[in-house]
């Protein structure tokens, strides 16, 4: 079975940890500046960033995890140790924008002296350039490696600096003296964060679930099968997601009265173009059966 190679390792660990150290930097500056200039959007804005830091840490630990290889427990290997912390990250953020929501609907409006608003602006402003930094980071790594957690983490940096432009915003209208503006401004973001977190627990509910990324692929196992030399059927082709790869289980029928050893060779020959073909097939099993059914002698 292939895997991650231990560049690949290296390169999806680090960018975890540097969105972990990234995140946790940013939740203290926003929290910190939201305090001292009174600004509840900054401050939902800092959970934002808390939460990710926190599920920051989870991705950089599964990512690792997952990448240890078939043991006498996990014959399959640790793939969906991933799955498990995308699904972590979701509930946090589910949970972080729910709170969020329900704050911004009984909260009052602020009122700031220039320099407070300008302080809360800027900060917000840092916030973007460096979570575009690390979506742009996150994103081209997590399709490079096939990685739902660090494809996580470029959705949280997306709705991140998302949250941080709502904060611009919201503080300019509240300096502008608009009411409930700022308000409103938590409570999108809230809504943000809450969304975001439905998306990537559905995706990791998928891969804890098995579910096929692309309902075609079985169709296109099948057609590539059905040309190689020696196969007369595809009778079954079953797809099993282990993490971010693939595993295939199919049954073929070839001439009955080959021997063992052709009947092997031609196994081996469909298991090579599956794996040559699908670039996120790693592992595959085959079966193969007869095609006459004449009684054993």
């Amino acid at each position: 079975m292939q895997g991650r190679t231990p560049k690949h390792q290296a390169r999806g660990s680090r960018v975890h940890f540097i969105g972990l150290v990234v995140n946790m930097a940013l939740a203290a500056i926003k929290l910190v500046g939201g305090g001292v200039a009174s600004s509840p959007a900054l401050m939902a804005d800092g959970v934002h960033s808390l939460s990710d830091g926190v599920t920051s840490l989870a991705g950089w630990i599964s990512f690792r995890w997952a990448g240890k290889p078939a043991d006498e427990d996990h014959h399959y290997g640790h793939g969906k140790a991933e799955a498990l912390a995308a699904a972590l990250v979701g509930l946090v953020l589910v949970t972080a924008g729910v709170l969020l929501i329900i704050d911004a609907m009984v909260g009052e409006d602020p009122r700031y002296a220039r320099p407070m608003g300008i302080l809360a602006i800027s900060v917000a402003g840092v916030s973007v350039l460096v979570n575009a930094w690390l979506h742009k980071l996150a994103v081209t790594a997590g399709r490079d490696l096939q990685s739902p957690s660090l494809m996580a983490l470029a959705r949280d940096c997306y709705s991140d600096a998302l949250a941080s432009v709502l904060v611009i915003i919201g503080v300019g209208c509240s300096m502008a003296d608009l009411p409930r503006a700022e308000i409103l401004a938590a409570g999108v973001i809230g809504g943000l964060i809450l969304f975001m977190g439905l998306k990537t627990l559905r995706g990791a509910t998928d891969i804890l679930m098995d579910r096929v990324p692309d309902p075609s692929l079985r169709a296109e196992i099948t057609a590539k099968v059905e040309l190689v030399e020696g196969v007369q059927g595809v009778e079954r082709v079953g797809i099993h997601p282990l993490g971010h790869q693939l595993r295939v289980d199919m049954e073929i029928s070839v001439d009955g009265d080959l021997s063992v050893r052709k009947g092997h060779a031609i196994a081996h020959k469909v298991e090579e173009s599956i794996i040559a073909s699908e670039a996120l097939v790693v592992e595959v099993a085959v079966h193969v059966n007869p095609t006459d059914s004449s009684p054993l002698e």
